[in-house]
This record gives structure tokens, C-alpha cells and sequence, in this order.
């Protein structure tokens, strides 16, 4: 997403990225990255439990696709990091949230990997830009 960052905010967004780590770890984290995006703490993983975020299995973050995810990752330039205490079966997910609180992307990664496409994320962005506060 901090790849995209300028065309989210473009379209009409901006990006917060929430990670599962106690501030600081976090901060360290989106520095040691350059992540130009406001980074947000959740130690305790209430917001992956309240936006319905679970638990992967062990085959999910053990098997070839997800090797094949990291790879591609690593190929433009991500590289992952040390989970510094966080749950590493913990899902991520990609939501993209209205002015006025409604949810107009909910993408729930099947594992680390799985991320939207960002002219999904961009779309949901605009059609959230266009609609009226």
C-alpha cells in the first residue's frame, strides 16, 4: 500500500497500516522500511477480531504458495520481517472504509500473501471518493 500510497491519495484516500506488534516494534518496523503511511499498533489484534481477521492453519504458512507469494514479494523489493512477537498464523486483510464508516472493500488474505489487486483497492477508493459525507 506505500507503493501506491500517491494514488490512493489521488483517488481520494489515504492509507493506515495496522500491525499486530506494541508501538514501538511497529514504528521501528514502518522506519527501518521507509513506510510512509500512518503505522498503528494492535498488540492485543482487537481490530483483526472485530473486523473478522482469523487465525490461518499451519499448511496455509507452510506450503508452496505461500513461498511463492514471499517470492514475488521479494522480487519488487518486500521483504518480510521478524514478526517481533506477533502471531505469524495471524491473516492479514485489506479494507477500504468510506468517509461515512461503510465498508467498500473487505478483502480477507487467505494467507501473507494474498493481497487485492490494487486496482481493486484504487477502484473501492474512488467509488468511496465519490460518494457524498
Amino acid at each position: 500500500m506505500d507503493r501506491a500510497r500517491e494514488e490512493i491519495q489521488a483517488a481520494g484516500g489515504s492509507v493506515v497500516a495496522v500491525f499486530q506488534y506494541r508501538a514501538q516494534p511497529t514504528r521501528n518496523f514502518c522506519r527501518q522500511r521507509e513506510v510512509d503511511v500512518e503505522c498503528l499498533g494492535d498488540p492485543d489484534r482487537a481490530g483483526y477480531h472485530v473486523v473478522g481477521l482469523e487465525r490461518g492453519s499451519v499448511a496455509e504458512y507452510a506450503g508452496p504458495q505461500l513461498a511463492k507469494g514471499f517470492l514475488r514479494a521479494a522480487l519488487k523489493g518486500a521483504i518480510v520481517g521478524d514478526p517481533e512477537g506477533g502471531d505469524v498464523a495471524q491473516r492479514p486483510g485489506t479494507f477500504v472504509v468510506g468517509s461515512d464508516g461503510r465498508v467498500l472493500l473487505a478483502h480477507y488474505n487467505r494467507d501473507s500473501a494474498d493481497n487485492p489487486p490494487m486496482d481493486v483497492v484504487l477502484e473501492a477508493v474512488r467509488r468511496g471518493a465519490e460518494q457524498p459525507a
